[in-house]
């Protein structure tokens, strides 16, 4: 059956009705689990995939939709290192039927990912830190002599410890791309991350409840900057998906992740994270106490981020030193 625009707003619009609005009576965890539920009910974790690996194949004009409408709505939105980083690249090797497994455990939230870059032997593994054990690892290597290379493995035992991988640990690893480098600016050029666009929405609101009441305070007016920019993004990726100049919309979604950045920032500054230098002693700079809140959208970080620029140029430099 041909998915028209107008059928997938529908769709996306009863779903948000039905399994959103309509729940209001309920706790906010059983609102939220039921929502969970829907999403992989009705392959809406990750609309944007084919048929056969869990999504609806839904087009961007789609997505843009159904995205604005979760921000609206203040619906909880799929975690983006599954969705939007390691599924995208699943689907961008050469037979992604291979790992129909895990594309479809992605599209129904089973399976939890953690994200480990190595940038240069001896150099301090970076991860992004889940709260749980992650069933999988993504694994991006960066190695002096000018390789590269990005695969999948199960959880090392060192890995709680922050330590890379051995030789041992290795050796039951799936190799996705022998060029990271290619393979990430492939997944920037044809896979937009068009839900964290919206996802920054949640984000200022969490800001905005917590701001100060001074509206000529220096937090406030950044805050205030950040909405103007938000709201100038959602309107210009509108349009750009509405007259398909997709080339444009990377810019929209780089200036999404500096608005990301820029709002973790002032939320740090909002806890007490008030220098970038250590303190002393060790903690005197974070909230006194344990928080038991929900997690908010502000530990739902963008995974691209983590690929941070000095990364790629390296990829970059040791690669023409390789060649």
């Amino acid at each position: 059956m041909e998915i028209t625009e107008a059928s997938a707003a529908a769709f996306a619009n009863d779903f948000v009705e039905t399994h959103w609005l309509a729940l209001t009576d309920l706790g906010d965890e059983r609102r939220a689990a039921s929502w969970e539920l829907a999403l992989t009910e009705h392959h809406l974790r990750v609309p944007g995939y084919p048929f056969e690996h869990g999504g609806r194949n839904w087009s961007d004009k789609a997505l843009v939709h159904f995205w604005s409408l979760c921000a609206e709505h203040g619906c909880p939105m799929p975690d983006p290192v599954t969705t939007e980083l390691v599924g995208p690249l699943l689907l961008m090797t050469a037979t992604p039927s291979q790992h129909s497994a895990h594309l479809q455990a992605i599209a129904a939230g089973q399976a939890s990912w953690d994200l480990v870059c190595l940038d240069l032997p001896h150099s301090p593994m970076r991860r992004l830190k889940a709260l749980e054990q992650a069933d999988w690892v993504l694994l991006i290597q960066n190695q002096a002599e000018g390789t590269s290379q990005i695969e999948i493995l199960r959880p090392w035992p060192g890995l709680q410890a922050n330590l890379p991988p051995t030789t041992t640990d290795l050796k039951t690893s799936l190799v996705l791309s022998l060029d990271a480098g290619e393979m990430l600016l492939k997944l920037h050029r044809d896979h937009q991350p068009i839900a964290a666009v919206w996802r920054n929405r949640a984000l200022l609101k969490t800001l905005r409840t917590l701001s100060c009441e001074d509206p000529m305070g220096r937090e406030n007016q950044r805050l205030c900057e950040l909405e103007i920019l938000q709201t100038a993004q959602e309107t210009l990726c509108h349009r750009l998906i509405q007259s398909g100049a997709r080339a444009k919309q990377l810019i929209v979604t780089q200036i999404a992740r500096e608005i990301q950045i820029k709002s973790l920032q002032l939320r740090h500054e909002q806890l007490g994270y008030y220098a970038l230098t250590e303190a002393t002693p060790p903690g005197q700079n974070e909230p006194i106490g344990s928080i038991n809140a929900p997690i908010d959208a502000h530990f739902m970080i963008e995974p691209i981020t983590l690929i941070s620029d000095f990364f790629m140029d390296q990829l970059e430099t040791n690669t023409q030193q390789g060649s």
